[in-house]
């Protein structure tokens, strides 16, 4: 019992550490100084804004879906055998969605420029990431109302709000032909970076 509490505890600090990688990876690389438009686009100095975007962002990235990822499947490993039938189903369709979208993450990242073959590895990894955002988005979303119903509104709350907020916000934006400026892609980062984090909080707390 030691060990298992100590494990999930683990996943929680891991969780939460995904939740700030989630908010990094989302900070516009402009922000780090004014990016290069000459022969630098080709051969980027290291550390200079275009080095950062291209380097640091998706490592740091990878690692946001990785870390969160870990923490679902341990939120999911603690709860699974006190969830409804119907809640721990749509908890293994959202931990599918974003294994697949993890999976999408590092394939993306790994793609070397000027492969002949990262077209298709592109094109293949945009796919896998729709169908794991079909599943992810329905499945978080019924995995917080299942929490929501049983009464752990905050845990239920970021796993809802994780989904749904980004998706207003995103739909908004279209519909209003606007975007958030220098904040780059941080508004719509910061609810899953909470998910993250919450999920990562209640790991903590309620080891077991």
């Amino acid at each position: 019992m030691t060990v298992l509490v100590s494990g999930h505890r683990v996943a929680g600090g891991v969780s939460v550490l995904g939740g700030v990688c989630v908010v990094a990876a989302s900070i516009p690389a402009r922000w780090f100084g004014p990016m290069p438009t000459d022969s630098y686009v080709f051969d980027p100095l290291t550390y200079s804004p275009l080095w950062i975007e291209r380097t640091v962002i998706p490592a740091v990235s990878t690692a946001a879906v990785l870390l969160t990822l870990a923490g679902l499947v341990a939120l999911f490993h603690r709860d699974r055998e006190r969830m409804a039938r119907w809640h721990r189903w749509f908890a293994v369709v959202a931990l599918v969605g974003a294994a697949l979208v993890g999976f999408t993450t590092v394939l993306l990242a790994s793609n070397g420029e000027g492969d002949p073959t990262g077209t298709l590895n592109v094109l293949f990894a945009v796919l896998l990431g729709l169908i794991g955002l079909v599943l992810a988005g329905p499945g978080l979303l019924a995995w917080g109302i299942g929490y929501l119903r049983t009464g752990r509104r905050p845990l239920g709350a970021v796993l809802a709000g994780g989904v749904a907020v980004p998706v207003v916000l995103v739909v908004t934006a279209v519909a209003l032909d606007a975007d958030f400026g220098g904040l780059g892609g941080i508004p719509v980062s910061l609810p899953v970076a909470l998910l993250a984090v919450g999920v990562g909080y209640d790991l903590w707390v309620r080891a077991v």
